[in-house]
């Protein structure tokens, strides 16, 4: 069985905004707007991208933006959530920027005239990645002040720090054909890492997969839920089959939902909370 994710809209574009959070991977855009100052989300929008050889990522950015009228304004704040398979750990005491591409080749394979960019996950692990070269330069030009990120770091850095996550062992980020996990021990991050997945089945693999590795128990283990995925979906009654502690995400209690009537606060969970990684 195939994995279904909601691509809804939410809340409605506004000139109050000053804010604008994006999400980027090869077949997804996310969208979100945000009075900054209040931690106040006013709309969430999404482009899925079908046909990934007609444009490059960048140039379906550029089309998406224009699409929902995000050039026709200016944002006092510009952060970039950015997914890529071409990443790896390193502790921050074996770090060496001049060892980044060997590093991340060694792990990933050839990563061609990509930019490779580098992000704390706190002040033990550096996130090393890879940018298209193109689509880095087309965030410049559009939004000048952006501030990027390994999607992947988002989520480590929310169950390392987030109040609502303090009590879980592991995090789980799903989207339609791929899963992050990052999980903890004692407050210290043992695993972040991605998987490809084409069916609810991966997802139950891997998870188990997880739970054995790192010897932990599903009638103990707490496992938060993140992404688009409906609480009645096959794949959430499949997981609470082998795990009696699975949990949707709560955002941050910060944040101002009044906008975002009718959406579940584990949707768009790396989008909403964004702001509070920086």
């Amino acid at each position: 069985m195939s994995l279904e994710t909601n691509h809804n809209s939410f809340g409605q574009l506004s000139d109050l905004a000053d804010g604008l959070v994006i999400e980027l991977s090869d077949n997804l855009i996310k969208f979100c707007e945000f009075q900054f100052n209040d931690n106040n989300p006013l709309y969430i929008c999404q482009y899925p991208i079908e046909n990934t050889l007609q444009h490059s990522l960048s140039e379906y950015l550029i089309i998406a933006v224009k699409h929902f009228h995000f050039s026709k304004k200016t944002y006092k704040h510009v952060y970039i959530n950015y997914f890529t398979p071409q990443f790896t750990l390193c502790p921050s005491a074996f770090y060496n920027m001049e060892n980044n591409r060997a590093l991340l080749e060694f792990n990933c394979g050839a990563i061609g005239s990509n930019l490779i960019l580098t992000d704390d996950i706190n002040t033990d692990i550096k996130l090393i990645y890879a940018v298209d070269e193109q689509l880095k330069s087309t965030l410049d030009q559009l939004f000048p002040n952006h501030l990027l990120k390994h999607t992947l770091n988002v989520v480590s850095k929310l169950m390392l720090s987030s109040e609502e996550l303090m009590k879980e062992q592991i995090i789980l980020s799903i989207h339609s054909n791929y899963i992050e996990v990052v999980v903890k021990q004692e407050q210290k991050l043992v695993l972040a890492n991605q998987y490809s997945i084409k069916t609810q089945e991966d997802v139950l693999y891997y998870v188990l997969f997880i739970l054995e590795q790192y010897h932990l128990n599903p009638l103990i283990v707490n496992i938060k839920i993140i992404g688009n995925i409906d609480s009645s979906s096959p794949l959430i009654n499949s997981l609470k089959k082998y795990i009696k502690n699975i949990n949707l995400g709560m955002g941050h209690k910060a944040i101002n939902w009044v906008n975002l009537k009718g959406m579940p606060q584990h949707f768009n969970y790396t989008l909403l909370n964004r702001l509070f990684c920086e």
